[in-house]
This record gives structure tokens, sequence and C-alpha cells, in this order.
């Protein structure tokens, strides 16, 4: 009898059991046949430009049919683009932390959440991403160019320098250009840091790389000019002049001083005077007339500035006559009203412009702030050009 009892109790908690699981099948079946119209909804929505709504159908299809990884990572990009980074990274870190991914789509879940971190500006989450990235071998390469891009943003130079070592040997790629301007950073803030031991020894890496850039042969005479060594400054010196002389206007009046210094005043003025007549820059005209009013006088100044306007007769040339004239005779009034309305209209004119993304610095750089590109301004201003 009490065996009856339970019998009579147990089917109907397996009926109820069966009918419950029935309908959830139905309803999860029901929501999975969503998955294409919501989907459908949602690329409508995007193509119309209400990006917003378009994130929330996405989300809904995720959260019907969680499988949907690919989708899940496009959602997430999505939300990167709009600069939504917290939510991009939730997603992206769901997604990476699934244990039923497969080794490649978690690899993607992983690049996905690096890029998060790298464009929300998290760039110490985002080396750390990219350097579990860079063990697997499909992705390594592209690690270490994401790596090496982050090293150089936080000027971390001798990463840098390692990174850019390990493509050339990894991937055949050429990176003697960045490798010698990442010395040549490593170099100035150890000056910078009364470093002089620590700036000598990188000078013996960047002697390897001398040619590759005129920046190293200034940075080689930098650091000799800084151990009293002004022979081999000048050498240097010359060798920018001789090998690149569009650089000319970024070490004429150092070389020049130090020449000078050697009791070579009259070699000084020739040299000044033929790169002067050779280039006529603004920054070369400045050296060469601030010099000879100071060992020939305000008038010799005045005389050559106003040979210059007249072969030159550009804005540059025009501005170097009037700061000599101010020079000599600061107190005159329209002299001085001149040279101010020169100076105020002509620093949009004065600047220095990337050849690669047209970027605009008051101050000559090596590197392009604006593309991330090396040794891609003039060294002439924008006047002069």
């Amino acid at each position: 009898m009490e065996f009856d009892l339970w019998y009579l109790v147990f089917v109907p908690v397996l009926f109820f059991a069966g009918w419950w699981c029935r309908g959830f099948d139905q309803k999860q079946r029901g929501e999975s046949e969503k998955v294409p119209e919501i989907t459908t909804k949602g690329l409508a929505l995007l193509l119309d430009g209400e990006s917003d709504k378009a994130i929330d159908a996405f989300i809904e299809v995720v959260r019907v049919d969680p499988e949907l990884t690919e989708l899940e990572r496009v959602l997430g990009n999505l939300l990167r683009s709009r600069g939504e980074f917290e939510r991009a990274v939730r997603l992206h870190r769901h997604l990476y932390n699934r244990a039923d991914l497969s080794d490649e789509e978690r690899a993607l879940a992983l690049k996905e959440l690096a890029q998060d971190f790298l464009a929300a500006g998290f760039f110490d989450r985002a080396e750390a991403a990219y350097r579990k990235l860079s063990s697997v071998p499909s992705e390594h390469l592209y690690a270490l160019r994401q790596l090496l891009s982050i090293y150089v943003i936080e000027h971390e130079w001798a990463a840098a320098t390692e990174t850019a070592r390990l493509l050339e040997t990894q991937a055949g790629e050429t990176h003697s250009l960045e490798i010698a301007h990442f010395y040549c950073e490593r170099i100035d803030q150890a000056l910078r840091a009364k470093r002089s031991e620590d700036a000598r020894l990188l000078v013996e890496q960047l002697m390897k790389y001398a040619d590759a850039t005129p920046r190293a042969q200034m940075t080689i005479a930098k650091v000799a000019e800084a151990a009293g060594a002004t022979t081999e400054a000048v050498r240097w010196w010359r060798r920018v002049i001789e090998k690149n002389p569009d650089y000319a206007p970024l070490v004429i009046g150092k070389l020049a001083d130090a020449m000078n210094e050697q009791g070579d005043r009259a070699g000084a003025l020739k040299l000044l005077l033929d790169t002067t007549e050779r280039l006529s820059t603004a920054d070369v005209m400045e050296a060469t007339l601030s010099r000879i009013a100071a060992w020939q006088g305000i008038g010799a100044a005045e005389t050559l500035a106003q040979s210059l306007l007249e072969k030159h007769p550009t804005l540059s040339a025009y501005n170097a006559l009037l700061q000599i004239r101010l020079k000599g005779n600061p107190d005159d009034p329209m002299t001085k009203l001149v040279a101010g309305l020169m100076e105020k209209n002509g620093r949009k004119w004065s600047r220095f412009q990337c050849r690669k993304c047209g970027f605009l610095a008051s101050s000559f750089s090596w590197h392009c702030l604006g593309c991330g590109a090396w040794e891609s301004f003039s060294p002439k201003r924008v006047a002069d050009r």
C-alpha cells in the first residue's frame, strides 16, 4: 500500500517535469528562431545611423544565442568605435573568459581586448595583453608591432629598441631608422640627467647607425661637445652639412660657434655666408646675422640683411632685416610696430609641417605627434618652402 501511494505521487511529478521541460524547450526554440530577425533589424538600424538602437538589438541577439561569438566580437568593436571603452572591455573580457572557446577564438578575443585597452589609453593593460598575445604563434608578429607602438608612445626607448630588433630578425623587417632615433632619445635623456658616462656608452651603440639619420650625427656631436671634444664635434657637424645639406639650419650656428672658439672666425664667417647664400631660410639667416652683429657690428649685419632681402624678397628675409634694425635702434616706434606685426602674423607660416600628415609644430621635431612617423618634418619652415 505504501508503495502504491509513493507511485501515485511520483507519476504526477514526472508528468509536470516533462511538461515544464517541453515548454522551456519551445521557449528556447522560439527565442532562437528570433535571432535572424533581430540581427537583420540591428543591421538595418546600423545602416540608418541609429547605432544606439543597433547595439541594443545585437546585445539581445547575444543574450538569446550565446554561441554567436563572432557577433559578440563585432559588437565589442562597435562599442569601441563609439568610444564606449568600458562596455567594450566588459564584453570582450567576458568572451575571453568563456570556457567553451577554442584556442583560436580565445586569441581573437584577447586581440580585441588589447585593442580596447589601447584605444582607451590604458597602455599598461594593453602592453600586458599584447605580451600574452605574443605567445600565440599566429599573432606573434602583430603583437610585437603593437608593443613597439606602445613603447614609443610611453617613451620606453630601451624596450622599443629590443622589440624593433626582434622584428628585424623574426619578420625580416628593417628598423634601422627607428632604432637610431631610439638611441638618440636615450642619449638625450642621459644628457638631461647629466649621466655623461651612460651617454658615452650609448653613443658607441649609435655609431652603428650613424648613416641612418642626420640626427645620429648631430647627437654624436652633441655628446662630444658636452665632453669638451670640440674638434670631434666639429667633424660630425660638418658631416651633417656635407651629407644632409637640407639639415644645415639645425647645426650651422653651433658649428660656427665651435669654429670661432677654435680660432677660425674667418672660416666660420665664410661657412655662414655660403650657407645663407645657398639656403636663405629663416633659421640660417638668424644664425648668420646674429653672429655677424656680435663679431662685426650691427651695421655689417644690417648691410647683409638688406642684400639678402634684395636677392631673396621673402617674408623671412624682410623679418630678419627688421630684427637687425630693431637691435640697432630699439626705440624707433615704426620699426618696433612693423616688427611686432610681422611676428604676430608670421607665426602660422613660421611653423614646421609633417610631410606625411600635415601636422604643424612650432618647433622642429624628429617624431610627428600627429601620425607617429619618424623624420617626417622638413627642416625648413612653411614660409621658407
